[in-house]
């Protein structure tokens, strides 16, 4: 029965680290977040059982998408934030442009108080 599961092992571990590649490539970044739990299952249901060589090595490779996924993760967030930015910085420029529109012609121009 050992045999059996760590063969079962094998095939989630494999199958969840093409999973989270195919996620990454399409950048479906619910799917990431659902993988990202199903993973850390995976890993505590493995905690304190025996790893063997094969399932050293498919964790590892695991590991190596898990970290360049999670790289395209904090890029696209950055790339996010960055635009947010200036739209905010757009947004309350045209504010203020517009409430300067607004001012009544007679109203003093003020500059560099």
């Amino acid at each position: 029965m050992k045999w059996v599961n760590a063969m079962d092992d094998l095939q989630l571990i494999d199958w969840q680290t093409r999973a989270l590649e195919a996620a990454g490539k399409r950048q479906d970044w619910e799917k990431i977040q659902q993988l990202d739990s199903d993973i850390a299952a995976t890993l505590c249901s493995l905690h304190g059982r025996e790893i063997t060589e094969q399932k050293r090595e498919a964790l590892k490779k695991l590991q190596q998408v898990h970290q360049q996924v999670h790289q395209l993760v904090r890029q696209n967030r950055d790339e996010l934030s960055k635009e947010l930015t200036q739209q905010r910085n757009q947004r309350e420029g045209a504010l203020s442009y517009a409430q300067f529109m607004e001012r009544e012609p007679d109203e003093e121009l003020v500059l560099n108080e």
